[in-house]
């Protein structure tokens, strides 16, 4: 399977995130997945934001597709700009932003996930779309309502919250220090296909502050490898972090910066995904 190269929200890096301009400029730079997230407004829409909220604190789920900014895209929206470029092998990876200790202010795990389930439906999106959450209650009822969509389940010490007494609420019932081997012995036989771990921290600096501490390792891959699962970190935006997980053999990276990206997989050799311009452009 090749290289998954994410452009995360659309790459957000050089453009504004969740838009159709950054996922546009990820189509016709090259990327082989457009990472996004999704939220529901009051009327079910399936809307592309990062946020709960509009930056006046308003909750997307408590106003109409009316209220919300034209620039905010329907997740229909980015089907139909995939369509128009006609980039047939791009995948969209798409997090369900929900929230488990919050709930209350967003909607419950199945009506959220039915809602979004039926918008990949009707928009003929299923075939091309992988599901991500760090809430593994979510991943499981994607997973009982159709098997054939791929499990990323987003990780990192947040939502694990090793060492801690009880059970996480985000890992649907269960206590990650129960499982000697940890992550990946815990997400084992769960139904997922891959693990999308932050990649260390600090996350934005990277493997060049002498502070960083790796969470992907040379033995999490492998171990991941060996129970069947693809490594995806997220968010990898220097060009020496993304060096250094490339040689630990990840599968694929989630990146701001899709153009960085591409330019260090190029000088590993690694085949790039093809561009996908505005038609007329070719």
């Amino acid at each position: 399977m090749r290289f998954d190269l994410q452009a995360h929200r659309g790459g957000a890096g050089p453009h504004p995130e969740n838009t159709l301009e950054a996922f546009g400029a990820a189509l016709a730079l090259g990327v082989s997945t457009l990472e996004l997230d999704v939220h529901l407004t009051s009327e079910d829409d399936v809307v592309v934001s990062h946020d709960p909220a509009l930056a006046d604190a308003r909750l997307i789920r408590q106003l109409t597709r009316a209220d919300l900014p034209p620039t905010m895209p329907l997740l229909r929206d980015v089907g139909a700009l995939l369509d128009d470029r006609q980039a047939d092998g791009v995948r969209i990876n798409l997090e369900i932003k929900y929230d488990a200790m919050a709930a209350a202010e967003l909607t419950t795990r199945a009506a959220f996930v039915a809602v979004t389930l039926d918008a990949l439906r009707i928009d003929g999106l299923l075939e091309r779309a992988s599901v991500q959450c760090f809430d593994w209650d979510v991943l499981r009822l994607v997973h009982e309502a159709e098997p054939c969509l791929r499990l990323n389940v987003l990780a990192s010490e947040k939502y694990l919250q090793p060492g801690k007494d009880g059970r996480s609420p985000w890992l649907g019932g269960l206590d990650i220090d129960d499982f000697a081997e940890g992550l990946v012995a815990a997400a084992a036989g769960r139904g997922f296909d891959a693990l999308s771990p932050v990649h260390g921290s600090p996350f934005r600096s990277g493997v060049e502050d002498p502070a960083y501490v790796p969470f992907v390792t040379a033995e999490l891959v492998e171990q991941a490898h060996a129970a069947g699962l693809r490594v995806i970190p997220y968010v990898v935006d220097d060009a020496p972090t993304m060096t250094a997980l490339i040689q630990l053999g990840v599968d694929g990276l989630i990146t701001n910066h899709p153009e960085r990206l591409r330019a260090v997989l190029a000088l590993h050799g690694v085949p790039l995904p093809s561009s996908f311009p505005p038609q007329g452009n070719h």
